[in-house]
């Protein structure tokens, strides 16, 4: 959070904790930017980082009786935001995996021809997301796609465990962040899930 503090923060405070409206917005006002940044840090997404602003806040709100306790609303306001963002983490974990349990009950009729072109296109983006990574950092992927392991594939290569995992963790974020520029948002579950899976 920026050291950019609110002036007359505590009598400000004081007044939200008394249910004042004007003052509760003063405060909105001040941090909220603050808030959204710090979770376009972490989410990528102008959408879900809004959402975390209005929850910040919602959660302020609701607990405003106790905002004249809060001895540094900025550390406040930081946990606030980090543990919401942590559950929106969370959420998106639980609809991948309710997503991979949709998929493993749709009957075979499924692979229609729509279907399987759509299954190409997706492939063929990750293909290409894959090509544009460091040749080490290909050869750690492609590996691990392979189902070799992290001691295996350092053998291999001649590098240590350490740099695998490095490495594999720096192509994930490389290969998201490629489809994530490329895709509308209601296909990048389906595509996460596919990236996962092709670990």
């Amino acid at each position: 959070m920026s050291n950019n503090s609110l002036p007359d923060e505590r009598e400000l405070l004081q007044l939200v904790a008394e249910g004042n409206g004007d003052a509760y917005t003063i405060v909105f006002r001040h941090y909220s930017r603050q808030v959204f940044d710090v979770a376009m840090v972490y989410l990528k997404d102008a959408g879900m980082a809004g959402e975390i602003v209005q929850e910040v806040f919602l959660k302020i709100w609701l607990k405003r009786t106790e905002m004249d306790q809060v001895k540094s609303f900025k550390d406040y306001l930081f946990i606030l935001t980090r543990n919401h963002i942590y559950d929106s983490f969370k959420k998106q974990l639980v609809r991948l995996k309710a997503y991979d349990i949709h998929l493993q009950h749709q009957p075979a009729t499924r692979n229609d021809t729509d279907h399987l072109l759509l299954q190409r296109e997706y492939d063929a983006m990750l293909d290409k997301a894959v090509a544009g990574l460091p040749p080490e950092r290909k050869k750690v992927y492609l590996a691990r796609k392979e189902g070799w392991s992290n001691e295996e594939i350092s053998l291999q290569l001649n590098i240590s465990v350490h740099t695998v995992k490095k490495q594999m963790s720096l192509a994930m974020n490389a290969v998201r962040a490629f489809v994530k520029a490329r895709l509308h948002n209601d296909v990048i579950p389906f595509l996460l899930l596919l990236i996962t899976l092709r670990k």
